[in-house]
């Protein structure tokens, strides 16, 4: 850092003009002259102080136009400290005590007489076994003076010794820039090699019609190498790897929206799990199971998450905001190996998602209107808008299911030679118990750097003067979660998909608003068993059972289509409950069947037949056995005599079929339904049967 002073010749900059000072008059005031209009005027000293003293004047560093060398002494001032070799900057520091030994004996002559004597002094105190002669002292001092003291004036530049820049001729330079635009700036990320090789050839095309004395050179692949790191980094990862990548990559990141209460910024998403879990009967590998986790951002506490082979789904997210919502008091319960208490519930204010279907489909838009909730979608493609989130389920894959048998690892380049389907030994209940006791004896136990407390203490602290809020009744919660639909009432009731429900209520409701009236109605599509229907006049939810509830209790929407399509091509075409409770019966056999045979996606998608979608509990992850309750043991017939097809079809064959596709084996060749990921409406009402 240079030392200045108010004095004649100095330049400084008030606000964005420059002045450059003449002289000092008298009554402590101050002469300057404008740089670029060359206009004179008039400061008192102590106006330029204060100015100084608020950051409105600077002064200028540089050497006075009448210093030797003042172009390169502007140079070395303006080039930082830390650039130069620590030998370099060490040696300067020596050379500089000799010229403050002479600060310390002004006013002084500076000869060889003088001068002689001050440098034995100094180099014995130093213990400088090479001293400078009088004449390097002599020079050094009038830069180091020039600069206002400032030791960058007198370090030496050995490292700036030779040719700067590029040394190619100018056309071997077009010649190789052509060819690293052409190659290496691609998608196709060309490597050097092949770029050297190609500017060697067009250098020798261009050399067969140039005599043998202005032949141009062929550069080193060292010299490519030089050339391709003086562009500039994020032009090359934009050209070769994209602007997405190159702006991730360069990205300034910020501190992130601040909140300053709990519930206030609540972020969800799903996650496949880094772990293969097996069978609690079979022992078989199932597959990752997808995790939907919601985490509060001001606290860190997770809210509740859902854990099952049901993809991402508008199901699994209401799952996971229905046990986000709710108290968690089964865990001592069900668990009593964890020893604190999972005090996180209430509404949140907003929920940040992202933007797959199941987060833009109405019922969730809906969902959230009823409950008071805001939704804040994040921007496409940008995993750091919700960078709290993103950590905690990096966080759980890698303390709890990373080093445990099964794991699959975050990269599968880290796998190596470790095959996680032979290892896994996880079952689907243990891993249900390893994320409950994980989130809540370790993770919001555990202190977290971003809030400088744990997250547990967080909440206490931030709940403890204002409880979250909760919904009238977990019931009514029920049915603000569900998805809608609009049916018509007839005398048999509702249809919904097939399935007819009814009940004294519904019969009172349609006397009193008269027939063939539309009502609008939610259904959980994790359970078929009963829908909720709107009574407009009362403004309350009429719970309506399904007729035939022993099929389709704790059915789900998605086994409810497989069922349906299957009774649809295998069972003469009858639609009626006796075929789906037949087509339900033998669907399982089929899915028993086939478990052990498939591969590990295969036996994912059987297990998502199986699994029980009710919410009696949230975050569960069951498996339901198979169920023959609707065919007797004299009832059950071979698959040959019992499987007729339809007139003029050739018999389905089960054949085996790829790990990409979506629905259970049994679905191959029956062109059974295909559902979204994500879907995002309820089903269309049919037309009633007369």
């Amino acid at each position: 850092m240079s030392l200045n002073s108010l004095r004649k010749g100095q330049r400084i900059r008030i606000g964005e003009s420059e002045f450059l000072i003449l002289q000092r008059l008298p009554e402590s005031r101050w002469q300057l002259q404008n740089s670029i209009t060359g206009e004179w005027c008039v400061f008192p000293e102590d106006d330029l102080l204060h100015r100084f003293a608020h950051n409105d004047i600077s002064f200028i560093p540089g050497a006075p136009l009448c210093v030797p060398a003042a172009e390169d002494l502007a140079e070395r001032l303006s080039r930082n400290l830390t650039t130069y070799a620590p030998e370099l900057v060490e040696l300067g520091r020596t050379r500089e005590q000799y010229l403050k030994e002479i600060d310390r004996h002004q006013p002084i002559a500076i000869t060889r007489s003088s001068m002689e004597p001050l440098i034995r002094l100094v180099s014995e105190r130093v213990k400088d076994a090479k001293p400078p002669g009088w004449l390097t002292v002599w020079r050094d001092y009038r830069k180091w003076i020039a600069a206002g003291r400032d030791i960058r004036a007198i370090i030496l530049r050995h490292a700036d010794q030779g040719t700067r820049g590029p040394r190619m001729l100018p056309d071997v330079q077009n010649i190789c820039d052509q060819v690293v635009q052409e190659l290496y700036m691609t998608a196709e990320r060309k490597r050097v090699p092949e770029v050297h090789l190609e500017i060697i050839r067009r250098i020798s095309d261009a050399n067969k019609f140039r005599p043998e004395v202005e032949r141009l050179p062929i550069p080193s692949r060292s010299t490519i190498y030089r050339e391709i790191e003086r562009k500039s980094p994020y032009e090359v990862m934009v050209a070769r790897y994209g602007k997405r990548r190159a702006e991730m990559e360069f990205r300034v990141s910020g501190a992130g929206p601040e909140t300053s209460r709990a519930l206030q910024r609540v972020s969800m998403d799903h996650t496949p799990s880094d772990m293969i879990v097996v069978d609690d009967n079979t022992m078989l590998p199932l597959g990752r199971p997808t995790i939907t986790s919601a985490l509060d951002e001001h606290t860190r506490c997770p809210m509740g998450f859902y854990a099952g082979f049901e993809p991402p789904s508008c199901l699994s997210v209401m799952r996971c905001l229905k046990h986000a919502i709710l108290p968690k008091t089964y865990v001592p319960r069900e668990y009593s190996s964890i020893k604190n208490p999972w005090k996180c519930y209430g509404v949140p204010e907003l929920v940040v998602v992202d933007n797959p279907p199941e987060f833009h489909s109405s019922h969730f838009e809906r969902a959230c209107l009823q409950i008071g909730v805001d939704i804040q979608y994040a921007k496409v493609r940008v995993p750091w808008y919700k960078g709290k989130l993103e950590r905690f389920q990096s966080t759980m894959n890698h303390d709890l299911l990373h080093g445990n048998p099964g794991t699959t690892f975050s990269n599968i380049l880290d796998r190596d030679d470790y095959d996680p389907t032979k290892h896994a030994v996880i079952l689907l209940s243990t891993l249900r118990e390893m994320l409950h006791k994980w989130i809540i004896d370790s993770y919001l136990q555990t202190p977290h750097r971003g809030i400088k407390d744990t997250p547990a203490h967080r909440w206490h602290e931030d709940v403890s003067a204002l409880p979250p809020p909760l919904p009238p009744n977990a019931t009514e919660l029920d049915v603000v979660l569900g998805m809608t639909a609009q049916r018509v009432m007839f005398h048999y009731g509702i249809e919904l998909v097939g399935l007819k429900y009814n009940a004294p209520e519904l019969g009172e409701l349609r006397r009193r608003i008269g027939s063939n009236s539309k009502v609008d109605m939610t259904f959980d599509p994790g359970d078929l068993g009963h829908i909720n229907v709107l009574d407009s006049q009362k403004q309350t939810y009429i719970r309506v059972p399904a007729i035939d509830h022993n099929y389709a209790n704790r059915l789900s929407l998605w086994q409810h289509k497989v069922i349906r399509r299957y009774a649809q091509q295998q069972l003469s075409a009858r639609t009626d409950i006796v075929a789906l409770a037949q087509a339900k019966a033998e669907i399982r056999s089929l899915v028993e069947r086939d478990f052990k045979r498939k591969s590990t996606h295969g036996r994912k998608r059987h297990a998502r037949f199986l699994q029980d979608h009710s919410s009696e509990t949230a975050a569960t992850i069951t498996l339901q056995p198979a169920c023959n309750e609707y065919l007797n043991d004299s009832e059950v017939m071979p698959m040959s005599a019992r499987v007729m097809p339809a007139p003029g079809r050739a018999p389905a064959q089960l054949v085996d079929f790829t790990d990409d596709e979506v629905l259970p084996v049994f679905e191959a060749n029956l062109d059974l339904p295909r559902l979204p990921i994500g879907e995002s409406e309820a089903p269309r009402s049919e037309k009633p049967n007369d």
